[in-house]
């Protein structure tokens, strides 16, 4: 009998072969596995690209926004805040004692204007916020209505980072304390801010009707927020329930 006939040999061909079968299988089970993993890190860099362009886009988007703001507040400050001053100063030099109630009216006048001039170039652009800081511009919002108690509970040594954070979470407080006086039928707003490992929270809340959720109105300045948290890589969430309020929390990115 020939060798290769002996079955002792073609028993350990065949372990050989199936061996061989099974080192190929493995083989080609890691290859797949491999070309699948790359699969997926190549579409997950797909998408934190575009992710991440999509964030830049509406950074630029506010960060131009800004500017125009800031562009119409100086005009509306330089050309006519001043001039009205200029008027009122003229009305006081004017010896014109048989039109004291009609001055009187005006000066009355000219001041309303001028307040309210101040209120929209603040609205506009709040300069203070690059001369003062957020701390102390969010403490003036807190005076900024007789209708609602407004608190702030911070630590005054808060560092929330470039001044486009700053502006944004300016206006996402403003936003929040704007439509509470509207909408919520409450009357008292509380602002937390701290900062815990280095990551900064914020938590608004108010004590009105509060709102469904699933049912949010985004024309009430939900999407601005949106966009400028999502513009400043911020985490955010609504949470609320009929009759208990409504609260938004930030969570900025950990700084290092």
């Amino acid at each position: 009998m020939e060798k290769w006939q002996d079955p002792n040999v073609i028993i350990l061909w065949i372990v050989i072969t199936l061996i061989l079968l099974v080192v190929l299988m493995i083989f080609i089970s890691y290859l797949i596995k491999i070309s699948y993993k790359k699969d997926i890190e190549k579409r997950e860099l797909v998408f934190n690209e575009k992710l991440n362009s999509e964030r830049e886009m509406k950074k630029a988007i506010i960060t131009t926004q800004e500017n125009e703001r800031k562009v119409i507040a100086s005009e509306l400050h330089d050309q006519i805040s001043n001039k009205l001053n200029l008027v009122v100063l003229k009305l006081n030099a004017l010896d014109a004692n048989t039109f004291d109630t009609e001055i009187g009216e005006i000066k009355t006048d000219i001041k309303t204007l001028i307040k309210k001039n101040r209120d929209i170039t603040h609205y506009l652009f709040p300069v203070e916020i690059d001369n003062l800081g957020l701390f102390l511009c969010i403490k003036e919002l807190c005076y900024s209505s007789n209708e609602f108690s407004i608190d702030l509970f911070a630590d005054e040594n808060i560092d929330f980072g470039p001044k486009l954070v700053e502006h944004q979470l300016y206006r996402v407080i403003q936003e929040f304390i704007t439509n509470s006086i509207k909408y919520s039928g409450g009357n008292q707003i509380n602002i937390h801010i701290k900062n815990i490992n280095n990551q900064v929270s914020i938590l608004i809340s108010d004590n009105g009707i509060g709102m469904d959720l699933n049912n949010i109105n985004k024309g009430l300045g939900i999407n601005n927020t949106e966009t400028r948290l999502d513009a400043i890589n911020a985490k955010f969430k609504y949470k609320s329930g009929k009759n208990k309020g409504t609260r938004l929390i930030i969570k900025l990115c950990p700084t290092k």
